[in-house]
């Protein structure tokens, strides 16, 4: 599919307007009714952004529906272009997790096409969902899912096969770094794979294709959340619940909602992350993936960590339990889609919640053994770290300037992060440029003024100033005075 660049394309949310236009609103009522600047609501129908949570019901009632109704009239986009006229394109994704098989694929099929078409600027302003408007229906996607994962029998035809094949490849290719560079071609696949579900939807090959679309989903929620989307991933991730839900497969479902989580915590919604996570170890079959349940765990002790010192021994239980479940964890093959999950990456999870410890903690004989215990974890970590994983090892070191800022080394702590900048000059990571600029923020709160903090914040402004300028005076304002 082209990109909006390479024909003259416009979108429009054509019900929206046409209900509002049959109740007899100019764009400029409707606007004053709502207390809103009329540019608010063209960009609505033009498909652009959303209206904000607090907008909707007053939006409903104005144009006499329910909410319900309201989520529909948003949800279809149409684009017109000279090529092809109306082709539905989404914007949102269903909440609903009751959908016919039917439904997802469209969904799932006009929301890809959406996102391939529009500019970065109009993916930004995608909205991102916290709290109950959240978790209630992750909660009942985990409450519909089957006891355990339903392997699909059919055979797969060579096409099928050679889809399992490219999604391996794109696992790498964002491994390596590059996989937010090719973030489209992932969304582009995703496209393909649900046209052809739109024909075999019914066929005995639906549950392959519909894990394999799964599976292409979750990848581009990753990626749009490594690239500075959020709201996009948050869609990306709720379309891979969908298929999770039609492929019958909730060990892949629950790893999900451990993305999710992440981006919670990203984002500063710790409570979310905390519920997140304890919702995807819920939905676990009794006998899951060890592997996803100790990625689960880990992410259950950040989430307690970032809550205080009144949950402590709550994260240090989780990620003693996050080491213990791997280490019990299967000898046989397990899932590509958790290929990632090694010994290194175990080491990761546990270091972070010692390292939000140790930092928040007051009484030095606690802080001293939380950044003990990080320390260990972390140079396991770099030391267990596998060929190829680019990013990884960026983190790695930023994680390992973080445990010498938890054991008060502040010069230490920014020789390495020099270090770590130093790594991520060819890795074009929105992800990465986050955990810098947090980095430089908490440095800059605990200390100021050595040598060492200077050169560490002036190399971080210009690999910001080339990679994320508009970034810039984040790091200017972190303190490296």
């Amino acid at each position: 599919m082209k990109g909006a660049g390479d024909r003259n394309v416009t979108f429009k949310r054509l019900r929206l307007v046409q209900r509002r236009k049959a109740l007899g609103y100019t764009q400029e009522q409707l606007a004053e009714g709502l207390g809103v600047d009329r540019s608010t609501v063209v960009r609505w129908e033009r498909g652009e952004t959303e209206p904000l949570p607090w907008l909707r019901p007053k939006l409903a009632q104005l144009l006499k529906v329910t909410i319900e109704e309201l989520g529909e009239l948003l949800l279809e986009i149409t684009e017109r272009s000279d090529e092809r006229e109306g082709l539905v394109l989404v914007s949102s994704v269903p909440l609903d997790f009751s959908l016919s098989a039917e439904r997802t694929v469209k969904v799932i099929e006009g929301f890809s096409a959406h996102d391939v078409a529009s500019r970065r600027q109009v993916l930004v302003g995608l909205a991102v969902m916290t709290e109950a408007a959240l978790l209630q229906p992750v909660r009942q996607w985990a409450a519909t899912m089957p006891v355990r994962p339903v392997s699909p029998t059919a055979r797969g035809s060579g096409g099928v096969q050679e889809l399992e094949q490219a999604v391996r490849l794109f696992r790498r290719w964002d491994a390596s770094g590059a996989g937010g560079l090719r973030r489209k071609a992932v969304v582009g696949q995703l496209n393909a794979v649900a046209e052809t579900l739109r024909e075999e939807y019914r066929s005995a090959l639906a549950r392959r294709l519909f894990q394999i679309t799964a599976e292409l989903a979750q990848l581009a929620g990753w990626m749009s959340y490594d690239q500075g989307l959020p709201g996009v991933a948050q869609r990306y991730y709720l379309l891979a619940l969908h298929a999770c839900r039609e492929a019958a497969n909730p060990e892949l479902g629950a790893k999900v909602i451990g993305d999710m989580t992440q981006l919670s915590t990203a984002l500063g919604n710790y409570d979310d992350s905390l519920r997140l996570v304890h919702t995807a170890l819920y939905s676990l079959p009794r006998h899951a993936n060890a592997f996803v349940r100790s990625e689960l765990l880990g992410l259950e002790s950040r989430a307690y960590a970032q809550l205080g010192s009144r949950e402590a021994s709550h994260a240090v239980r989780s990620a003693e339990a996050c080491v213990e479940v791997y280490q019990q964890g299967p000898a046989d093959e397990t899932p590509d889609w958790i290929h990632y999950m090694s010994a290194a990456e175990v080491d990761c999870l546990a270091a972070n919640a010692y390292i939000e410890l140790a930092l928040r903690a007051e009484d030095q004989r606690q802080w001293k053994t939380h950044a003990e215990r990080a320390e260990a974890h972390t140079l396991s970590a770099r030391r267990r770290r596998a060929e190829g994983y680019v990013r990884s090892r960026i983190f790695d070191e930023i994680r390992l300037a973080k445990v010498r800022l938890a054991q008060r080394e502040p010069a230490e702590s920014a020789t390495i992060a020099i270090h770590s900048v130093d790594l991520a000059e060819p890795v074009r990571s929105a992800l990465v440029i986050e955990w810098l600029i947090r980095f430089a923020r908490e440095l800059g709160r605990r200390h100021t003024g050595s040598p060492e903090l200077r050169d560490f914040h002036d190399r971080l402004r210009y690999y910001v100033h080339l990679s994320a300028p508009e970034r810039e005076h984040e790091v200017a304002a972190s303190g490296g005075a």
